[in-house]
């Protein structure tokens, strides 16, 4: 009689605890999400990820190759939600003015940074990342966050029109973009500056008007400035080596 070959009890175990590949990957990206978001890619070690995943170690290098294409996969999530948001935001500068533009993005974006619930762990992830970049930082910023900063570096631009220099117009993005992510909702915030977050719709939609009328005045302002020269010594006041040491002759004479 043929003897049936049965798997090692430690093999068994094994097997089960990492399931089918399809469902032992979504449990490590759930897991490293959780994980990631919480405390920073720094502080996190594939043991942390493996262990509440219910996975082995090889099951990272299979799927991912290592922490940080686990960290990658993490952040493409990420990026689509970004992506996401750019299209959402962005109206065509082609047929609009560039006041229609930068209200548009503003009543677009603020209600999505007030209410981040469904996002919340990747404004975490972000901080994080913000706080102690990885090696995915600048792929992050190209791939999320650029198309939307040169969108509004237009629209700034438009805004100033002759008066527009690359420091200005930086400035004014930074500056909008601030006034926005002040009400991206955290702890901190809601304890010491609870009163100021807005919560209704009502309270969302006048903020955003207050700031897109506010950062327009604010540009107009900048506008009417006389641009900034470069100062540098008349050719009178220069030195040259040879006036120098003559000068220098001559006070100790």
């Amino acid at each position: 009689m043929r003897r049936v070959r049965t798997m090692p009890a430690h093999s068994r175990r094994l097997a089960h605890r990492a399931g089918t590949p399809g469902d032992t990957r979504q449990r490590l990206l759930d897991a490293a999400r959780r994980q990631f978001s919480d405390r920073g890619f720094a502080k996190v070690t594939v043991r942390d990820i493996t262990a509440e995943a219910r996975a082995n170690l090889a099951a990272v290098s299979y799927h991912f190759r290592d922490k940080l294409g686990l960290y990658m996969e993490v952040l493409q999530d990420g990026v689509k939600f970004a992506q996401e948001l750019n299209a959402e935001t962005m109206l065509p500068r082609k047929g609009n003015t560039p006041e229609a533009c930068l209200r548009y993005y503003v009543r677009q974006y603020l209600p999505r940074v007030v209410r981040a619930d469904e996002r919340a762990w990747f404004y975490r992830l972000i901080r994080h990342e913000m706080a102690d970049p990885t090696p995915a930082a600048r792929w992050y910023v190209e791939q999320a966050i650029m198309s939307r900063i040169d969108f509004m570096k237009g629209v700034v631009g438009d805004l100033l029109g002759d008066a527009a220099t690359p420091q200005r117009v930086r400035r004014c993005v930074t500056s909008l973009q601030a006034q926005c992510l002040f009400y991206l909702p955290d702890a901190f915030k809601s304890a010491a500056f609870g009163d100021w977050q807005p919560h209704t719709d009502e309270e969302i939609r006048e903020t955003a008007e207050h700031i897109a009328e506010f950062t327009l005045a604010g540009i107009r302002a900048i506008a009417r400035l006389p641009r900034a020269r470069t100062t540098a010594s008349p050719p009178s006041q220069r030195s040259t080596p040879g006036r120098a040491e003559s000068r220098t002759s001559r006070t100790r004479g």
